[in-house]
């Protein structure tokens, strides 16, 4: 009996040995890992922080998306001709606080905080560590690189998107009230970004007519979050009702715009070229899991291993694909490949849950390899594009532009011109907006329909003036102007109506020759110009 009692307690002494030898080496893998992490969190800091500050110092002037969002919010509408107000009015905050560096930061933020938004996605359903690998391989989508450097309503729609997966993945596992409230507060905000957020919303209203959902649409909070949200959406669905659904006629011309030469037949099928773009976008992600293939579920494996929950993710990151492509199909509607910007934040997260958890932590090494390697290649790209693009083409970019002296060459103008401050620039939108928002922000009155511009009106301009700018290959529409009492400078007050000549517009014309910032460029910028100038202030 002896030996035996001996073999046994040897034999537990050998397995507590080895359990915590085992445990050591655990805490050392975890410990390696985390900090191995933080390593690449502090390249991921500089990586933000080169990509929020540099483009300002980089660049002569702001995409053309940004000055215009800029100068819509900077009217504080309901609305605006093409799009909702929401993500115009914060572009337009942050340009007033931060200048020029505003735009850029705040598309960075918008990134982090859909990586956050992932990874908290992630931990729920998954675990901590495919939650914080999903958010990193969130970037191998080439969406959340060089296209998020341009803030516009594709890049502010980011955080929208995954926070209301993540809002519904518990609304529907938890049920509680805050978290049906938020989905309403999200869906309404979404909507007041751009419209396109319908197509998620759409697949999550059919989500909730399963059967199985039905017993969920006999209690309140399904209800609740509808109403929230109509009620969030309902000032700018006011503004639509009283501007004659401007912002859809604009987007039904859009999508017109990709098929108008197409085939009647072809038309239905624009939806292939948006489908190549969207894959196009994933092939940084593709390359990295290629390169770890053999560390991946098999298809059959990888069903068996979904936890609760993750079905519903895949349903979601499919949904919205399948309704664009289903009305392409059956409606012949043209699909923009920039729509698919902000349908993709759940594609690092779904990647990252096909690797096999015993493997994950060496594998997560070589992704965060690939991907510091692919978001060097990408910032050094972005550096040499944005800084020396346009010596590189031969040919400026909108980012290449000279905006400071064409704002200082139009603020000369009309001081020279007019003793009260200037009110308005009209004609080109991209000229307008560049010296609006270097000039104290003027309004701007843009070329079209006058319904274009709601802030803008004929009694407005009779009384303060406006300064028109084009270049020789623009066409400009400016219905307003032709109602204005208006005399030349070189002669008698024309009479357009009986009003009296002391509330006329003064008339003046010249043109600007402005050098471009390449020193190497051959021609200079040419703008013409028309001052609009009130008889009472005239020089």
């Amino acid at each position: 009996m002896t030996p035996s009692f001996s073999n046994k307690s040897a034999s537990r002494a050998k397995m507590q040995a080895d359990s915590l030898h085992n445990g050591n080496d655990t805490l050392c893998n975890n410990e390696t890992g985390q900090k191995q992490w933080r390593w690449f969190g502090l390249f991921l800091l500089v990586y933000f922080l080169i990509w929020s500050i540099a483009p300002a110092f980089l660049a002569n002037s702001v995409p053309l998306d940004v000055s215009e969002g800029i100068n819509w919010g900077s009217e504080w509408e309901w609305g605006y001709y093409k799009h909702p107000p929401l993500s115009s009015w914060i572009l337009y905050s942050f340009y007033q606080l931060f200048g020029h560096i505003g735009p850029y930061l705040l598309s960075q933020l918008y990134v982090l905080l859909t990586l956050f938004l992932v990874y908290q996605l992630g931990k729920k359903i998954w675990s901590p560590a495919t939650g914080l690998l999903g958010s990193a391989l969130t970037l191998a989508v080439i969406y959340y690189s060089y296209p998020s450097l341009e803030f516009n309503h594709n890049v502010a729609q980011f955080p929208i998107w995954v926070g209301l997966y993540l809002v519904f993945y518990q609304a529907l596992t938890r049920s509680r009230l805050t978290d049906w409230l938020l989905l309403g507060v999200l869906g309404g905000l979404g909507m007041l970004t751009k419209y396109s957020v319908i197509f998620l919303l759409l697949p999550m209203a059919l989500y909730l007519l399963l059967p199985r959902q039905w017993p969920l649409l006999k209690q309140p909070q399904p209800w609740i979050a509808a109403f929230v949200m109509l009620a969030i959406f309902a000032p700018h669905l006011y503004w639509l009702v009283m501007h004659d659904w401007l912002p859809l006629g604009y987007a039904n011309g859009r999508s017109h715009d990709v098929s108008e030469t197409a085939s009647n037949v072809s038309r239905h099928f624009s939806w292939v070229n948006f489908i190549a773009a969207q894959l196009m976008a994933h092939i940084p992600l593709v390359l990295m899991l290629a390169l770890n293939r053999k560390r991946l579920f098999g298809v059959s494996a990888y069903k068996h291993s979904l936890p609760a929950g993750a079905s519903l993710l895949w349903y979601l990151w499919a949904a919205p694909i399948v309704v664009l492509v289903v009305l392409s199909l059956v409606f012949g509607i043209g699909l923009r490949d920039m729509w698919g910007m902000p349908m993709w934040a759940l594609s690092g997260l779904l990647a990252a849950s096909f690797i096999v958890p015993a493997v994950q932590a060496l594998t997560a090494i070589k992704l965060r390899r690939a991907l510091a390697i692919w978001l060097t290649l990408a910032t050094v790209l972005m550096v040499i594009y944005v800084g020396f693009g346009d010596k590189i083409r031969h040919k400026p970019s909108r980012m290449h532009w000279p905006e400071q002296a064409l704002a200082t060459q139009a603020a000369s103008t009309w001081s020279k011109l007019s003793s009260c401050p200037l009110d308005s620039v009209s004609g080109d939108r991209w000229l307008g907006a560049l010296v609006a928002m270097n000039s104290d922000f003027p309004s701007q009155m843009i070329s079209g329909p006058a319904s274009h511009s709601p802030w803008m009106s004929t009694e407005r301009i009779q009384k303060n003036g406006t300064l028109v700018m084009w270049q020789d290959d623009d066409y400009i529409k400016l219905p307003l102007l032709d109602e204005l009492m208006v005399a030349d400078a070189s002669s008698n007050y024309n009479k357009i109506d009986n009003t009296n000549n002391a509330t006329a517009l003064i008339v003046q014309k010249g043109q600007w020759q402005i050098a471009w910032p390449d020193p190497n460029a051959k021609e200079p910028l040419t703008v013409n110009w028309i001052a609009y100038v009130p008889s009472r202030c005239i020089k």
